[in-house]
């Protein structure tokens, strides 16, 4: 028989799954087939974006489809466009049309789907997962499509895998990592453990759904890193948990809602990690709990020494904030007031402000979250206030994250904010802060963070637009780079290079390939560096090609100091 893993990618708010992340799910499915005896050969991998670029057309005939979908937090993509339930159920249509027998199970966040698109899901002939799609892919790795469309009308569609399975799914799946087009330069995610470590849980929460945490062993996670290194794969990111913080803590002993945490496992978590992938090129992490730092102030000092010991630049911790208005935070059981979430940002500061080629080795996110319960439209001042604080103490964030709350059937919220009044104003207060704080706030704080002249390595380029190229480090959150096209000639998604800051735009930076090569540059490009106007830029550009930098000086001593002022590593 023959198998589809086919991945529309996924977004939780402990889970990435757009290129250039893979997330767990693909993997977990992939080795639970194998263990169960299905060959590595009769699994095939292919995602959306190759799915639309094909037509919407499938290349091969296939027993079985697992399809992953779903998002739970909304957000912008730069590495593929993330599947919708539209998509899905045109997919189901495409499979229905042509009569092909195969049987389309459908899983990932998408489970927590409402009603009525489970029934329109059903009505299309897949079968939406409610539980763990990989328990059935290992289920019915032997069963013909036709008798298991029968078997799965008679069991539940809800059941959980163990870690002790999953452990061995995670080194069996492996191998798909080598079919994603992406490969090698991957972001796999890495899962520690689900649900949420707190007892009382934000009112919006959808990781709460998952109920009370299950932590996954060491030797499980090391196990599934060292398969993964060995398969060239060299990126990775903690991120399948709420709060890596929490990983094995003391779950006897609870203070303000939280766990005390044990610096000694995340040591062990770390530690290993470099043992097993002593050459890796990334080790980043993504949630951290800013109410547990500001409860356990010394465990959590412990714990960041840790993190920037052994992790890798540019790494951001992801804190909820969600809001600093109290009538807020009391309303939705939110993690932390005013001083708990400055004590948390406090902290990171203290050891992560520590530049490694240029680049901070750790900086904390901020995300807020609006249409909370209680919220009015003082709220959005305080939030302003707030940032604009931390601004002026000399505190740098990675990135402020600002969206609307997506409101979930089963969670605390929908009940809250039924019937809520002055929306339309309060929509329109979102707007008008988030772009006060895009301009007042991220344009300076950008700055700081990455000043012009640092260069950025291995930047990966993903998009054309208009004579630019966007790209990214691999990373957590990493910043756009806004390069405009040069002579030289870069692949978009398999080639890294180097490249110096020239300067900032919203939410992103300028930049120029390093070392800068001068001779390949052209008007646009020089555009981009502080001294050059359009006069500069033309007599630079036909004034050349450039032995050195005396015949720089020479023929164009403009250009010759506006470059100086950037960088001094040129290439004639």
């Amino acid at each position: 028989m023959k198998f589809l893993i086919l991945d529309f990618y996924v977004d939780e708010p402990a889970c990435f799954g757009v290129p250039p992340y893979l997330s767990p799910y693909i993997r977990y499915i992939a080795g639970a087939l194998v263990k169960a005896g299905i060959s590595e050969e009769n699994i095939d991998y292919l995602t959306i974006d190759k799915w639309r670029e094909n037509n919407f057309q499938l290349d091969w005939e296939y027993d079985y489809i697992y399809l992953v979908a779903g998002t739970t937090v909304p957000g912008r993509y730069l590495g593929g466009k993330i599947g919708s339930v539209a998509e899905i159920l045109k997919f189901l249509d495409s499979l229905k049309n042509k009569k092909r027998s195969c049987l389309t199970l459908i899983g990932g966040p998408v489970r927590s789907a409402s009603n009525t698109i489970r029934d329109e899901i059903a009505l299309r002939g897949g079968i939406l997962i409610r539980g763990d799609l990989e328990v059935y892919a290992s289920l019915l790795a032997d069963v013909s499509p036709h008798k298991a469309r029968t078997e799965l009308e008679s069991i539940s569609l809800t059941q959980k895998r163990t870690y002790k399975e999953l452990d061995e799914y995670a080194v069996f799946g492996a191998f798909i990592t080598e079919k994603h087009p992406n490969f090698p330069y991957l972001i796999l995610e890495i899962e520690t453990y689900r649900g949420c470590t707190r007892n009382v849980f934000c009112s919006f929460c959808s990781e709460a759904f998952y109920g009370r945490p299950v932590f996954r062993s060491l030797d499980g996670i090391l196990g599934e890193i060292e398969k993964l290194y060995k398969l060239s794969n060299r990126y990775f990111r903690l991120g399948r948990q709420a709060d890596l913080m929490t990983y094995l803590p003391n779950m006897d002993d609870f203070k303000n809602s939280f766990p005390r945490p044990i610096p000694q496992n995340l040591y062990r978590l770390y530690s290993g990690i470099r043992e097993v992938a002593p050459d890796l090129k990334l080790l980043h992490l993504d949630n951290i709990n800013p109410g547990l730092i500001a409860t356990f102030p010394n465990e959590s000092e412990e714990i960041i020494k840790i993190i920037t010991e052994f992790n890798t630049e540019g790494d951001t911790a992801a804190m909820g904030i969600e809001s600093v208005d109290d009538a807020v935070i009391q309303a939705n059981d939110l993690k932390c007031n005013v001083e708990e979430a400055k004590t948390a940002i406090r902290l990171i500061n203290k050891y992560g402000k520590t530049r490694v080629k240029g680049i901070p080795k750790l900086l904390p996110g901020l995300n807020f979250i609006h249409g909370l319960a209680a919220e009015t439209s003082q709220t959005f001042q305080k939030n302003y206030e707030f940032l604009l604080s931390l601004l002026d103490e000399g505190l740098l964030l990675r990135r402020i994250n600002i969206r609307q709350v997506v409101v979930h059937e089963r969670s605390k919220l929908s009940s809250l904010v039924k019937g809520q009044r002055n929306k339309k104003i309060l929509e329109n207060k979102f707007v008008y802060y988030k772009d006060k704080i895009r301009k007042e706030i991220d344009e300076p704080m950008l700055k700081l963070v990455f000043p012009v002249g640092s260069v950025l390595k291995s930047v990966i380029f993903e998009k054309r637009e208009a004579g630019y190229l966007w790209g990214r480090q691999l990373g957590s959150y990493p910043i756009t780079v806004k390069m405009p096209e040069t002579k030289i000639k870069v692949s978009l998604f398999n080639q890294p290079i180097d490249v110096v800051i020239c300067g900032h735009v919203s939410r992103a930076i300028y930049g120029l390939p390093y070392p800068l090569p001068i001779n390949s540059m052209g008007d646009l490009a020089l555009r981009n560096i502080s001294g050059f106007g359009s006069s500069v830029a033309s007599k630079t550009t036909l004034l050349g090609p450039y032995q050195d930098w005396d015949d720089l000086l020479t023929k164009c001593p403009e250009g010759y100091k506006a470059i100086k002022n950037l960088t001094n590593d040129v290439v004639f």
